[in-house]
């Protein structure tokens, strides 16, 4: 189905009745509108909605069902993977709240927030929430998503920390979900969020955390596989405090990056520690002593300044992308790490520009998949991601850059990942086991049994629905 032309009555009506916005392919600012994050995605939905408020979102389903169309939410543009073709796409930009409860260790977040607006919000408490590595993604779409974080190894995947959610249905109604009113509506939203409705709001915890040290440490490109079995020896006894991210990178020769950095092709260990410098400091101590250390940007620093760590980049580009969920090597984690840092090498002609390895364990290994926890537990040792940014009319082939990666992987991947570790195609059948899906079909035939509402992560075939169906 093609976007709207100006003859559609309905949305030529839903226009006028909307308090937000509506728009459509002939509108000057389409282009940005429907443009996701990850601009070598070309979604063209029928229209762009940016509601007001719960009384817009009615709107919207009304004349969405009207039109014959569906209705899929991106807040703030990350994370599409499936076709928009046919939906209206709702951007909840205007769900902007933010309401800190120090007492009770609650914030009460718009689903339009972003991390860095939310953590900025935090900054001097003493509280954290389950944040991920980047500010711009909205609080919602992660942790609907499942969502890892940098304190998961403390306190788990990060939709465990969701106490309740506000969301419009199917049939315009504004809902409270919690795990009183409704425990198997609460769990599916705990991972598959965007399959049930419009989520205008989010309840969650926060968790004390006077002290907070971290910051990126690098190494020379060739000391890789030292860094990164330091790293697995360190991660194998480390406290659930201790999170470290880690890979290899080649920078940009870009002003942003400093001079002796420039250009070059550097190892990586980011570093997140819940705690003081002093008690960090041993357990750091083996990874400083594995190579030489070109930049050590660790630090105490306060929640609102937790993106520095990882420092990654915010701006809208065109990107490919590759993830796994790494259960075991067969040869022991420091030679399959070290694979892992040869396969980067032999990508980076085919224009691989990243390969970030999160260790898992703590309490994510603790999790399960009951009725309080997440829509699915996740049984790996670590999370790696590979990306391609795109420059110019520049083009990669996904083969030549990932092969590598998935060759030195082999037989050691779980095939299940984090519905926000998906990438382009993706559905949650490589998420989530078949006795989920089918659990989480049962709640989408409760809820949505028109199907009105599509994700960017549909439940796929073999899920009890028709292999086009969310």
């Amino acid at each position: 189905m093609t976007p709207a032309s100006p003859s559609d009555p309905v949305l030529n009506d839903l226009v006028d009745a909307l308090d937000g916005r509506l728009v459509r392919a002939y509108d000057e600012d389409w282009d940005s509108a429907r443009a996701p994050w990850n601009l070598a995605i070309d979604q063209r939905p029928v229209a762009v909605a940016y509601p007001a408020g719960p009384e817009d979102l009615r709107r919207i389903l009304s004349a969405a069902r009207a039109d014959g169309h569906r209705v899929t939410v991106q807040p703030r543009g990350h994370g599409p993977a499936g076709d928009v073709s046919g939906c209206i796409l709702v951007r909840t930009s205007a769900f902007d709240e933010i309401v800190i409860d120090e007492r009770r260790r609650v914030a009460r977040v718009g689903s339009g927030v972003s991390w860095g607006a939310l953590l900025a919000r935090l900054d001097g408490s003493g509280l954290v929430a389950l944040a991920g590595s980047n500010p711009d993604v909205s609080v919602a779409g992660l942790l609907l998503g499942g969502g890892h974080s940098w304190f998961s190894r403390w306190r788990g995947i990060a939709a465990c920390s969701i106490r309740a959610v506000e969301l419009v249905d199917a049939t315009g109604e504004l809902r409270r979900v919690t795990a009183e009113s409704d425990p198997e509506l609460l769990w599916a939203l705990r991972g598959a969020g965007g399959l049930f409705g419009i989520v205008t709001a989010l309840e969650i915890d926060l968790y004390p955390a006077p002290d907070l040290f971290g910051g990126t440490i690098v190494f020379p490109a060739s000391a890789a596989e030292a860094v990164f079995a330091s790293v697995a020896t360190i991660m194998a006894d480390a406290p659930p405090e201790l999170s470290i991210f880690f890979g290899l990178i080649n920078l940009p020769d870009i002003e942003q990056v400093p001079p002796p950095l420039r250009g070059q092709t550097v190892a990586n260990a980011e570093v997140v520690f819940v705690g003081t410098a002093e008690d960090a400091a041993p357990l750091l101590a083996p990874l400083l002593a594995s190579a030489p250390v070109l930049a050590d940007g660790t630090r105490p620093f306060t929640i609102g300044h937790l993106a520095e760590v990882a420092a990654e980049p915010i701006e809208p580009a065109a990107t490919l992308e590759w993830t796994a969920a790494i259960t075991s090597f067969a040869g022991g984690d420091e030679a399959g790490l070290g694979a892992l840092a040869r396969a980067f090498r032999e990508a980076t002609p085919a224009g691989l520009t990243v390969l970030g390895i999160r260790a898992l364990g703590g309490a994510v290994a603790e999790q399960g998949a009951d009725a309080t926890a997440v829509a699915g537990r996740l049984d790996a040792r670590y999370l790696a991601f590979a990306g391609s940014f795109l420059t110019g009319q520049g083009h990669a082939d996904p083969e030549a850059v990932f092969g590598p990666l998935r060759r030195a992987l082999a037989g050691s991947t779980l095939g299940l990942t984090l519905p926000t570790y998906l990438t382009t195609g993706q559905d949650l059948t490589h998420s989530f086991t078949p006795e989920t899906l089918e659990r989480l079909a049962s709640v989408k035939r409760r809820l949505d049994p028109d199907r009105i509402f599509t994700s960017n992560r549909p439940l796929g075939p073999g899920s009890g629905s028709s292999s086009d169906t969310d």
